[in-house]
């Protein structure tokens, strides 16, 4: 079944659903994301509640004993280079280094990381 929670980050690669912010530093992650793991995910609601240009996310997909989980998201500002635990500061007229998102960002994001898995593909 379809989540109905579309993600800008989600991506199809080779059949597979991949999240294009998905960060793979420990063992146990992966980019790959199935609608349970969207489902858990936090950044979706803060990109539409905060859609600033300086917000960058990273998410974590846990893999473990066959089930995908995000219980991790890291948000940050560029322009202060701090990372983000609270947004009620963070929004048009509420905060002097809000700008609009870039519409074509994720789009960008998603294709950069097409291009890194496909860079790594073994044939």
């Amino acid at each position: 079944m379809p989540s109905g929670k579309p993600c800008p980050y989600r991506y199809i690669w080779l059949g597979r659903t991949f999240c294009a912010v998905a960060i793979r530093e420990r063992r146990y992650t992966t980019a790959q994301v199935v609608p349970q793991a969207c489902e858990s995910c936090k950044a979706c609601d803060i990109i539409r509640e905060h859609p600033c240009g300086n917000l960058n996310i990273g998410i974590e997909v846990d893999e473990y004993r066959g089930t995908l989980d995000v219980e991790v998201f890291y948000a940050s500002c560029e322009a202060t280079v701090e990372r983000l635990f609270e947004f009620g500061d963070c929004g048009e007229g509420k905060c002097p280094y809000w700008k609009p998102a870039d519409p074509g960002q994720h789009e960008r994001l998603r294709e950069e990381a097409k291009a890194r898995q496909e860079a790594n593909r073994v044939e």
